[in-house]
């Protein structure tokens, strides 16, 4: 079966790559010189992209999803525990009385300055409702989510951020753009072969990858060595597993 997404396809005109390599070198964050991003984005270049305005695709945002979740619930000792915060724009929108960050940041105002993995080592308390949106690094989020499952009661929620990366730039990793979903694409194809939840991904806010926890044992798809070396190209021909959801369908079926 083809992609949702499939509709969002486009290809770069001729010439496109250096017009890339002319932008990125002018970005006043970039830390690689012209003849490194060159290298780079030679190297990487995938003349398709997915011609995805978020904002104009949907006006919900990450958190009317969480909340939602929080109230089909309904608990007033709901639990919700959020990985990676920033500054914590998705964080205070959220509804709940009983809410745990954690962020190693230390500019960051999270209630645990520390990485996730020293979290998740040392937690022994369960959670109805998590997001996660830390490091953009495939196996990173691979085990923020083992981690996370682990922690999360029975019908209880996991969110990803950026699960849909539009081209070979926002993909890339490690970052050289300031749009970045990085490589966490490769979680949503192991999460849509996991036995004992369901999976989605909703087509707004950068890709919303959502899980329900249905059973009580979870069996995770790793597909580390078919999955950790590729690229955006492979998104793009290996995504028709995902089950994509449109914003509205999706936000629908929490009520």
């Amino acid at each position: 079966m083809d992609s949702k997404i499939k509709k969002f396809y486009n290809v770069h005109e001729d010439g496109y790559i250096e017009k890339i390599i002319d932008h990125i070198s002018k970005q006043e964050n970039s830390n690689h010189d012209k003849n490194d991003i060159i290298e780079i984005v030679k190297k990487i270049y995938c003349d398709k992209y997915l011609k995805i305005d978020w904002f104009k695709l949907s006006n919900l945002r990450r958190w009317n999803f969480i909340n939602a979740s929080i109230r089909k619930i309904r608990s007033d000792k709901l639990e919700y525990l959020e990985i990676g915060v920033f500054r914590n724009e998705n964080f205070n929108q959220i509804n709940c009385i009983n809410k745990t960050s954690v962020d190693p940041d230390p500019k960051a105002n999270a209630t645990h300055k520390i990485t996730s993995d020293e979290f998740f080592s040392k937690n022994k308390k369960k959670f109805d409702v998590i997001f996660i949106d830390g490091l953009h690094d495939y196996k990173q989020c691979q085990t923020d989510a083992v981690n996370a499952l682990k922690c999360l009661n029975a019908n209880g929620y996991i969110f990803f951020h950026d699960f849909v990366p539009r081209n070979f730039l926002e993909e890339y990793t490690p970052r050289i753009v300031k749009i970045w979903t990085g490589d966490v694409w490769k979680v949503s194809i192991e999460l849509a072969n996991t036995s004992g939840i369901e999976f989605s991904v909703i087509l707004a806010d950068h890709g919303l990858g959502i899980i329900k926890k249905i059973n009580e044992t979870v069996e995770y798809a790793y597909q580390n060595k078919q999955l950790e070396d590729l690229r955006f190209n492979h998104f793009l021909d290996l995504n028709k597993v995902v089950n994509y959801k449109d914003a509205e369908e999706a936000f629908g079926e929490f009520s």
